[in-house]
């Protein structure tokens, strides 16, 4: 798919912030290849550059931002710029990722707030917007519930194309040798770490000697210091290592030295983390609840249980049965190519490409949201 000759699109994204490994950040740059790939330009802007300078991205500019066909704004929290960006006169779309509701941050009450806040600009944003995308059905449902009239699902990558990047290992079961077990996300309430760790002091009792679990991921310090004080009470400390954001290479080595996936999350607009061990080889457990459940289908191994027994359990038991892996491992094969067909750059492109050429060759459709909003 290419732009006809002469033609010249320019399509600009916003996120309040973005960062080397935010799953968000992935997308936007991820967007930006892709129609690059097809003659549309663009640059991604942010309030707050966490491990990130220009030209990857810029610092949040109104004045450098009016000069395209499109902005796509990136919402997963509240945005303290929206007043502004919506001063911005061009046409704008949504990509909504997904607000983590204000009931997991009791500990925080900026976050809390944050959260409040990103809920309530879903009405402004309707109203700015002359089209919107979500990374999930799950997501595109939740912008129905806030009367978004036809929301669309986005790709977060093209899946085929990161699939033959990836060095996949080829799973061997150690029956007798130590297991480790792997979590990768943000350490936060609603990622659900504490159950992990109550679930592992279960699990060491079952398994060989000098097992680990592993929790990758940027930390959110009170959370995280109430994990450390957990792994302290319950005698894990050379048991569970909280490594913090790790490079794409130490990544990879925690992808390929792991025995299981294991992702208890309570909430999750898609959960890319599951995709990635799936790509690797790894058996991969979940919570069968909001972005989780549609992101596996029926694939890998859903947990219809809280109790952390109970789950150390079902893990233990089938990190035992070769042939319990092995059925697993050919559900995420076909799952994987099923994703295959959803996440693909020729999906973001046609849709981009769609909107862009509607708004150039009907500039009403901005003039009418305009006057909706006087």
């Amino acid at each position: 798919m290419t732009l006809e000759k002469g033609q010249s699109f320019r399509v600009h994204q916003f996120h309040y912030w973005i960062s080397p490994t935010d799953g968000v950040s992935h997308q936007l740059f991820f967007i930006r290849s892709a129609l690059r790939e097809i003659g549309i330009s663009g640059e991604i802007f942010a309030s707050q550059l966490k491990g990130i300078t220009a030209p990857s991205a810029f610092k949040f500019n109104p004045e450098k931002m009016w000069d395209c066909d499109l902005l796509l704004i990136h919402h997963s929290h509240g945005n303290p710029e929206l007043k502004k960006l919506a001063r911005i006169e061009i046409p704008k779309a949504l990509m909504y990722h997904n607000v983590t509701p204000a009931i997991f941050f009791p500990h925080d009450p900026f976050l809390a707030e944050l959260s409040h806040l990103g809920k309530k600009q879903l009405t402004a944003l309707r109203h700015e917007t002359i089209a919107s995308f979500a990374a999930s059905n799950f997501n595109a449902l939740d912008l129905k519930k806030h009367h978004f009239s036809s929301p669309q699902t986005l790709p977060l990558l093209d899946l085929k194309e990161e699939l033959q990047e990836v060095k996949t290992k080829r799973f061997h079961l150690k029956k007798d040798e130590p297991k480790n077990i792997l979590f990768v996300g943000r350490i936060t309430r609603h990622k659900n770490q504490a159950l992990l760790i109550k679930m592992f002091f279960h699990l060491k009792k079952i398994l060989p000697k000098n097992s680990k679990l592993f929790l990758v991921g940027s930390q959110d310090k009170l959370y995280t210091d109430y994990l450390k004080l957990l792994i302290k009470q319950l005698g894990l400390n050379n048991d569970i290592r909280l490594t913090g954001s790790v490079n794409k290479k130490t990544l990879e080595h925690y992808y390929e030295i792991a025995d299981a996936f294991v992702c208890l999350s309570e909430h999750e607009g898609f959960c890319l983390p599951l995709v990635e061990a799936m790509s690797r080889h790894v058996p991969t457990f979940f919570m069968p609840k909001t972005g989780s459940k549609e992101t596996m289908s029926k694939s890998g191994v859903a947990f219809h249980t809280e109790e952390p027994l109970e789950i150390a359990q079902i893990l233990a038991s089938i990190l035992s049965s070769p042939k319990a892996v092995k059925t697993i491992l050919k559900s995420q094969h076909n799952r994987l190519t099923e994703l295959c067909e959803e996440q693909s750059k020729a999906k973001v492109q046609r849709l981009i490409l769609d909107i862009v050429t509607r708004v150039r060759n009907s500039p009403e459709i901005h003039f009418e949201k305009e006057l909706l909003k006087r």
